[in-house]
């Protein structure tokens, strides 16, 4: 597990030619050693916070200094033209994790596209999403041991199911979801902590 927020990882220049030659950067940052441990992967697993509906800086950073592992030329695959992954790459498949503020499970929809056609690009199998809504009261309801427990145990068992199926169950996915209260009550809740965080300043 690596936190990109604790890595130097600098912004991709663009100019392909990490693409053209060898499949390494031209510049000297933490992303010299990190490349090989994705290429050697099976599988990656993709974690961030929703940030203006996508995922955080660091992370776009990371993802975009991936660009080595495919080749500047291009093939049709799946009727539409992408490069091609480089031989010596294992990485078959892509997970996302997001977790968000807002209670409605659709505010995940760009930042899961996002990730679907990212894993197309690099020629990865995207095969689903761990999603968590109202993220913000889930701590506090795990450490005043509310009703969540199942919630956490479907994250473990999505992990099981990845590794041993090669995909997670949709009940599992569903679980990992699941609302925690009503809007209503969210609505309520969330007000209520912004008045008294505005009143404690």
């Amino acid at each position: 597990m690596y936190y990109t927020n604790d890595l130097e990882i600098k912004p991709c220049r663009g100019d392909c030619s990490c693409m053209r030659t060898t499949g390494k950067c031209f510049q000297e940052d933490d992303m010299n050693w990190l490349l090989p441990k994705v290429e050697d992967a099976n599988i990656l697993v993709l974690a961030s916070p929703l940030y203006c509906d996508g995922v955080t800086g660091p992370m776009k950073m990371f993802m975009d200094r991936l660009v080595p592992v495919i080749h500047l030329t291009m093939e049709i695959r799946d009727g539409h033209l992408r490069h091609p992954a480089r031989k010596d790459m294992n990485l078959e498949k892509i997970v996302l994790v997001s977790n968000c503020g807002f209670w409605e499970i659709d505010n995940f929809d760009p930042i899961v596209a996002h990730i679907k056609a990212f894993s197309k690009n690099i020629n990865a199998e995207y095969v689903g999403e761990l999603l968590r809504p109202h993220g913000h009261f889930f701590r506090a309801m795990l450490e005043n041991d509310m009703s969540v427990n199942d919630v956490i145990e479907s994250a473990r068992q999505a992990g099981c199911q990845l590794v041993e199926n090669g995909k997670m169950s949709s009940e599992t996915i569903a679980n990992v979801s699941r609302p925690l209260m009503s809007r209503d009550a969210f609505l309520q809740m969330a007000n209520q902590n912004l008045l008294s965080d505005q009143n404690q300043e």
